[in-house]
């Protein structure tokens, strides 16, 4: 048998990333470069040999090569012909025509250096003057890989999002809020922030009719001034009162604000929403003018207190409890709070039976709070659970409220029992947030 058929197999690879030589017999190679003469050396642990670079049987890593050409040598001639393709990154590549000293039949050399090699790739040809041709063509080629890729990141901008489903989507225009454009002219899609203090501002300042208005047609969104730095809220209501869609508040706080937030979308089903009431887009309306009211009717609400199961504090021993009540909404509505009498160190079954009414003349706007406090030894009193709903939300009768705490969670078996009576009542039919005893 020939001996060399038992000879290690060579065969042809390219480089598929740059690699930077770490040892004297390891070989410098670019991306897309072609190393032959390639031998797997027995017990290689991933290094295979080749040439290139004017190197021989020189170390590199196999996982940055792969195989393009299986040499075939079977005594024909015109396996010589075999050509090596590979490929060349042409983007910002430089291309520099250098004489060859040592000539050996190939008198010039173009020496071609890519953005993102380590070394630089060369090239001999015979003549000049086909020298000079490949030095025109890869410098033309290199010059369109450029424009090309400013052509694509060009494209990439400005069609990031596809125009085919930009059609599908109703969006608004975030713009920054000009009072005098605002009162100018009024553009739908158009919506601009506002910290509180700013829209605060703008009420107090004799544009509530304006700001009325601006929420008739356009989108606001509300949020928190930066000064707010240990994540306390502000009051929504008045926000809310005068149109404001969107009024952000701090989710990671349980405070009263949020606890008002909650139950103000409470309405609707829960579905995050609620439709404002007809007589917020009329011309004339004024949310702190109680005669402006048109198509309202005013409500006496009239509450009994009767008791209370399971009120405590974790690790607080024995509470003294009494429950404060009161409505919150239009500014002509909101600042009467009721409390009941103090119970010592009853939370387990407390009996107050004590009565609190409240005239209503804007129920549309208006939130129904209960709040049941420990008074400690101090007098000071403690939160144990409230509960907050929409005066809209309200039905007659004997009601078990079921406690939350100061994050609107449930407090498991924490409730009060109540009577509550509505006079001169319009359409109560829908669906309650208290439950049945």
């Amino acid at each position: 048998m020939d001996p060399t058929a038992f000879a290690q197999p060579k065969v042809t690879v390219i480089a598929l990333y740059d690699y930077k030589a770490q040892l004297t017999d390891e070989l410098s190679f670019c991306k897309h470069a072609i190393i032959t003469n390639v031998t797997i050396p027995e017990n290689s642990e991933g290094w295979w040999r080749g040439d290139y670079g004017g190197k021989k049987q020189h170390y590199f890593p196999a996982n940055y090569v792969k195989e393009i050409v299986e040499p075939q040598d079977n005594g024909d001639d015109a396996s010589s012909d075999s050509s090596l393709q590979g490929q060349l990154d042409l983007n910002r590549a430089t291309v520099d025509l250098i004489h060859n000293e040592q000539n050996c039949g190939l008198e010039w050399i173009l020496r071609i250096v890519t953005s993102t090699s380590f070394t630089s790739f060369d090239v001999a040809v015979q003549t000049k003057e086909l020298a000079m041709e490949w030095l025109e063509k890869i410098r033309e080629a290199a010059q369109k890989a450029c424009e090309l890729e400013s052509q694509n990141k060009e494209m990439e901008r400005s069609s990031r999002v596809a125009k085919e489903m930009s059609n599908l989507i109703v969006y608004c225009s975030s713009i920054s809020f000009n009072l005098e454009r605002a009162k100018q002219t009024s553009i739908f899609y158009e919506m601009s922030s506002f910290p509180e203090n700013k829209a605060e501002k703008l009420i107090c300042q004799q544009e509530t009719k304006f700001f009325l208005k601006y929420h008739q047609v356009q989108f606001s969104r509300i949020y928190p001034k930066g000064q707010r730095i240990d994540s306390s809220n502000y009051n929504p209501i008045q926000l809310w009162n005068t149109g404001s869609q969107m009024v952000a508040l701090n989710y990671q706080t349980g405070d009263k604000p949020m606890q008002l937030n909650q139950a103000k979308f409470r309405d609707n089903g829960n579905c995050g929403y609620i439709l404002k009431p007809d007589f917020m887009f009329r011309d004339d309306f004024d949310p702190f003018d109680v005669n402006t009211l048109v198509g309202v009717d005013s409500v006496t609400i009239s509450i009994r207190i009767i008791g209370a199961r399971h009120l405590s504090r974790s690790k607080k021993g024995m509470a003294s409890p009494f429950v404060e009540v009161e409505v919150i909404g239009a500014e002509f509505d909101s600042g009467i709070k009721l409390k009941t009498k103090t119970l010592s160190d009853n939370g387990f079954n407390p009996r107050w039976n004590d009565i609190c009414e409240f005239d209503v003349a804007n129920p549309c706007f208006a939130l129904l709070r209960f709040a049941v406090h420990d008074e400690d030894m101090f007098g000071e009193p403690n939160l144990i659970g409230q509960a907050t709903y929409p005066v809209t939300c309200l039905r007659t009768g004997y009601r078990s409220v079921w406690l939350k705490n100061a994050f609107s969670e449930d407090l498991e078996l924490s409730s009060l029992l109540i009577h509550i009576s509505i006079s001169n009542p319009n359409d109560r039919s829908n669906a309650v947030s208290c439950h049945r005893h």
